[in-house]
């Protein structure tokens, strides 16, 4: 009697669900690990740089009571700057933010793109805001990095082709934007100058994610900033938009012309600085902590 032969049988499909992520810490969890004594020294320096610009300029202070937005915001760049303090990298941020954010104040005033409330040009004591947000967004840059490569994790990696895309959407037009809005002031040699540096920043990518992150960081404080500098009249722009757009996603762009000048530095002597390029989801969970490593890294 001859045999039957064996039916191979199919599995049925079933559906598999991710592995779990193991030795990767929530977003919170890694936020919170985000603070330490360093912390605490910056919130120090925060409160004592803060009261001698309020108490030098206090005739300034609007003695109507607390602004709701200006203290939120303030309150939101302060957690930022306290958290993942790197004191080298963050010397370096601060000198590039303050230098920077110098030129294009004196630059925007005395073309008269917008004016103060003082006339100043620039005022001395918006100064000191520059760096401390850059500093800010390159922290929220960092947070946006993390809370991204989480959700890879669940849905797949982001090809890099993507942000090479967004980034050559975004950075162009808003060369193209910026050189539209400062058209007045094009007769300007100062102008000229700041054309070429957009172009050079534009045309110089060195890791388009982290540059799209960056610029993201920038464009969302933006918002808040600008919004309350042209409500409040603060600040005036030619146009007398509250705000104009242009000078929302601004922020977005100074931050990552800042963040270029601290890295080349930064590479010059050896400092260690937040990584927000992130490893590839394939190398396994831990892909995660060198983020956080380097970014405390001093």
């Amino acid at each position: 009697m001859s045999e039957r032969p064996a039916v191979e049988s199919t599995p049925l499909p079933v559906a598999v669900s991710p592995p779990p992520v193991s030795g990767l810490p929530t977003l919170l969890a890694w936020v919170v690990r985000g603070y330490s004594w360093k912390s605490l020294v910056t919130l120090t320096l925060i409160v004592i740089v803060g009261s001698s610009v309020g108490y030098s300029w206090s005739d300034l202070v609007d003695a109507n009571g607390v602004d709701g937005l200006l203290l939120g915001t303030w309150i939101w760049m302060t957690l930022m700057l306290c958290w993942r303090v790197t004191p080298r990298w963050d010397l370096l941020l601060l000198a590039s933010g303050l230098a920077g954010g110098a030129v294009i104040e004196w630059w925007g005033t005395t073309t008269q793109l917008w004016t103060y409330f003082t006339r100043e040009r620039p005022p001395l004591w918006i100064l000191p805001a520059w760096p401390i947000a850059a500093i800010s967004i390159d922290r929220m840059a960092l947070f946006y990095s993390a809370a991204w490569q989480r959700v890879e994790l669940r849905r797949g990696a982001t090809p890099e082709r993507a942000f090479r895309g967004i980034y050559w959407f975004c950075l162009p037009t808003f060369v193209a934007g910026m050189t539209w809005f400062l058209w007045p002031a094009i007769d300007k040699p100062a102008s000229w100058a700041v054309v070429c540096i957009m172009l050079t920043v534009t045309l110089t990518p060195k890791d388009p994610r982290g540059d799209v992150m960056l610029f993201l960081a920038g464009s969302s404080l933006g918002v808040f900033l600008e919004y309350w500098g042209t409500s409040r009249q603060c600040w005036t722009y030619y146009t007398h938009q509250v705000p104009p757009p242009i000078a929302v996603v601004a922020h977005g762009f100074a931050a990552l012309a800042f963040n270029r000048v601290a890295q080349a530095v930064a590479r010059r002597f050896a400092v260690a600085a937040p990584a927000l390029e992130l490893p590839p989801l394939s190398e396994g969970a831990q892909s995660l902590e060198p983020l956080g490593a380097s970014a405390s890294a001093e």
